[in-house]
């Protein structure tokens, strides 16, 4: 069985990746980690393979770390997985570029797959997304809309950005072009512009839009995720993927072959 050590484990990501671990032969939770300021330290975990307690420090034997913490999180067991030679799938989203470029660092040392969206479906429709892009032509005006639960703490989500980072690949665009939001006088919308929104409400576990609107017609990709469970599962399939590679950054996308 891999061997899972699963950080934010006090969450609610990390409790439903421990339910969905737990259901699943291939795997036992080898550490549920969390901040030491957390009131969970030192409480009973729902390990079904044995006894287990929250800990804040990772010291027994794991396969992969997954890392369903925040951006600030991941700093700490990057260098946790970097100083131990352990594979990580990092979930967390929202990290700067300076973070962003410790992780690249780091897969030079260790395999990483960093998924800021684990579903196989968010992933298929990054594959998509650039060459429909490219296929309507710029007389198609791009819109994202990412909508998440109130307690969201980073906007856009790291799938809206993912989906923006597409779509300036594939239609040459840049950073400049992005838009995030609008307000106030404005003007007429640059043909080159890409909108991206985000709507934070009540406990929507996640939706991502994207619309594409042009001479007589409006074409919407869209995404609805209906529970975490679908996340928990694609971060499974990316441990299970990511054990014996060699290191390097690697994606959802190479997870899935998207």
């Amino acid at each position: 069985m891999t061997k899972i050590a699963i950080a934010g484990a006090g969450g609610r990501m990390g409790q439903c990746l421990t339910d969905i671990a737990n259901r699943d032969a291939r795997f036992v939770i080898a550490a549920s980690l969390v901040e030491p300021s957390d009131p969970k330290v030192g409480s009973a975990t729902r390990d079904m393979h044995g006894d287990g307690t929250f800990t804040e420090t990772l010291s027994v034997p794991a396969d992969v770390l997954i890392d369903f913490t925040i951006a600030s999180g991941t700093d700490h067991w990057l260098d946790v997985c970097t100083t131990n030679q352990i594979p990580m799938i990092i979930g967390a989203t929202g990290h700067d570029d300076e973070q962003l470029d410790r992780i690249t660092k780091a897969s030079k040392q260790i395999p990483i797959v960093l998924a800021p969206n684990c579903s196989t479906g968010v992933n298929v429709l990054l594959s998509l997304v650039g060459q429909l892009a490219k296929s309507l032509g710029h007389e198609y005006d791009i819109e994202i809309v990412d909508t998440h639960h109130r307690h969201k703490k980073d906007a856009p989500s790291g799938t809206a950005i993912a989906i923006t980072n597409e779509l300036i690949r594939a239609t040459g665009r840049s950073a400049s072009d992005v838009v995030q939001g609008r307000a106030g006088n404005t003007g007429e919308k640059d043909m080159r512009e890409i909108g991206v929104h985000s709507v934070r409400l009540g406990e929507i576990v996640g939706e991502h839009e994207v619309h594409f609107s042009g001479p007589g017609e409006t074409l919407t990709i869209h995404h609805k995720a209906h529970s975490r469970e679908t996340f928990a599962a694609g971060a499974l399939r990316a441990a299970a993927w990511i054990v014996g590679k060699p290191a390097g950054l690697y994606s959802m996308r190479d997870v899935v072959g998207a």
